[in-house]
């Protein structure tokens, strides 16, 4: 489903990110600690923006989606490495999370009343166990799906294959709902007295919108080797678009919402996360952001005829997917306090081409048109209101 030139680009990624990482964490090894959360952030939120696409479809019988359901699948295939992503996140627990370092305890007062609430919560252990119980029920989910995928595929109507729309209404609330923990643990308390309800949400719905981004590139590069059948057409790229245009507009609303909130409370605490990241650089790439990431691609995707164009919503996907890493990174690299630097960019070279060799390695066997599906017929005629 990956072409040739795609993969070979994917493994270039790859040698390059290496050494630009390697290079950062022998120069400043604190600021490559948080430059690779942030590429990890900007990895296992689009997985999961992924998968919340499949248990959508699955949980409501969306039968136009079949036709897409295997390119969809060869994006979640990449949830079998994410384990393997987080494990340098625990080698590098002192230098992200306050909690995690006594030291940091001194500097940050606020602290001793997260250890005095809890210290099972905050402490290195029970961290582990959560992180663990994450990534393997989206592992369980993404593997179920697949399978189940795949014998429907081949018109094997097995268990698996039958129950997968309550598979996917099962999973739903638990993507929910260890999305928004995961990033609640990960990401937002590796800022000293961050407290933002909203977080979790926030990242998982730029992390759809760059899922349904990384899919409107997946679908082109097949129709563009005659990979699919000719009968999907406008109607699957308009519906693709319409559900860009309703990510990009629920990414804003949130983030609008929360700075409204911080801004009218006035709390020092809550206002110190802004701080950093509206002074030198970080104050130009939340300008970025704010046009890029919504004005921008708000006002195209209100294009009916653009939308039914699937270069165009493969365009705006891969502008989506390079907004959402501008985002993960303004998130979590200032907390490094050291400034803006082209080897932040080594992880996300890495960590993004390394996922397109996995996607292409495991979507190999698997065909791009689901032949036995019962509902591929109904997909492919569908059209779009």
């Amino acid at each position: 489903m990956i072409s040739r030139r795609a993969l070979n680009l994917a493994v270039l990624a790859v040698v390059l990110g290496a050494i630009a990482w390697g290079f950062d964490v022998w120069l400043r090894p604190g600021a490559a600690a948080f430059s690779y959360l942030a590429a990890f952030g900007w990895i296992f939120s689009s997985v999961l923006g992924a998968l919340a696409m499949h248990a959508i479809a699955r949980a409501v019988d969306a039968r136009w989606f079949s036709a897409l359901g295997a390119l969809n699948g060869a994006l979640t295939s990449v949830t079998v490495v994410v384990p393997l992503l987080f494990l340098p996140l625990v080698l590098l627990l002192p230098k992200l999370y306050p909690w995690a370092d006594a030291s940091q305890v001194v500097e940050h007062p606020e602290l001793h009343r997260a250890q005095l609430f809890g210290h099972a919560w905050f402490g290195t252990g029970w961290f582990l166990c959560r992180a663990a119980l994450y990534l393997a029920s989206w592992l369980a989910f993404a593997e179920l799906m697949r399978r189940a995928e795949r014998d429907e595929a081949r018109g094997l109507h097995s268990a698996l294959a039958q129950s997968k729309i309550a598979l996917g209404a099962v999973a739903l609330p638990l993507l929910g709902f260890s999305g928004s923990w995961a990033a609640f643990d990960w990401l937002m308390s590796a800022a000293p007295g961050c407290n933002m309800t909203s977080f979790g949400l926030y990242l998982l719905t730029g992390g759809f919108a760059s899922a349904l981004g990384l899919l409107g590139l997946v679908v082109h590069s097949a129709k563009r080797r005659n990979l699919l059948a000719p009968e999907m057409g406008g109607a699957h790229s308009l519906a693709l678009g319409r559900m860009q245009l309703s990510a990009v507009c629920l990414w804003a609303y949130i983030g609008v919402s929360q700075l409204i909130i911080v801004w009218i409370a006035n709390e020092p605490r809550e206002a110190a996360f802004y701080l950093p990241r509206s002074e030198g650089a970080f104050r130009w790439l939340a300008g970025v952001l704010i046009f890029g990431h919504f004005i921008g691609p708000f006002f195209v995707l209100l294009s009916r005829a653009w939308k039914e164009e699937w270069r165009f919503v493969a365009g705006l996907g891969a502008w989506l997917v390079l907004m959402h890493a501008c985002d993960l990174y303004w998130l979590v690299v200032p907390n490094a306090a050291s400034g803006v630097s082209v080897l932040d960019a080594g992880p996300f070279l890495l960590l993004g081409g390394l996922s397109v060799v996995v996607a292409h390695a495991r979507s190999q066997r698997v065909s791009p048109v689901p032949l036995g599906d019962p509902n591929l017929a109904r997909s492919l005629a569908y059209e779009s209101p």
